[in-house]
């Protein structure tokens, strides 16, 4: 292998390396999102440290299973837990954003992230088939991810793992 092969090889497996750390699991630190939502408030994910975010991702397809998740944490954990749902709506043109944005709320009041550009969104592995649940403890580790659509099952496993988080103490 010459010198010149070595440093593009290099970069790729930099490249590799760096996408594989913000790749979505469980007890990983949970990929970084600074997005506004359809109201204008921006959500930076280095601002919620020390609370216990829980972000329901979907897009056009998928997001008409969000609502069973948001109605039922919102319900059981009110003000305990930072919820907050993410759109990716990277796919469509900018002279029909100001549209969706306004569309969306009057859809809903609850918080809803939008990502233009899909970065976040494809972090956080949205996609057309069902909403992603992501708990995110205090310390911004993912203690549960749940892709599909609700369930009771995957209802009682996401619970269980805001209940964990809940009770776990800040480390600052």
């Amino acid at each position: 292998m010459s010198c010149k092969m070595t440093v593009p090889l290099a970069c790729i497996l930099a490249l590799a390396v760096s996408s594989a750390a913000l790749a979505l699991q469980t007890g990983g630190k949970a990929p970084p999102f600074k997005l506004a939502d359809q109201f204008g408030k921006t959500w930076d994910s280095s601002e919620l440290k020390g609370d216990v975010v829980v972000v329901v991702a979907a897009n056009a397809d998928s997001g008409r299973d969000m609502g069973p998740w948001m109605d039922k944490l919102k319900e059981n954990y009110k003000d305990s837990i930072k919820l907050v749902g993410l759109m990716d709506l990277h796919g469509l043109p900018g002279f029909v954003r100001g549209i969706a944005k306004s569309r969306i709320r009057k859809e809903t009041k609850d918080p809803l992230m939008i990502d233009f550009k899909g970065d976040v969104a494809k972090a956080y592995t949205v996609t057309d088939k069902h909403p992603v649940v992501v708990v995110i403890d205090k310390e911004g580790v993912v203690r549960s991810v749940e892709a599909t659509r609700y369930t009771d099952k995957a209802y009682q496993a996401t619970t269980a793992a805001i209940d964990t988080a809940l009770k776990t103490e800040n480390k600052q």
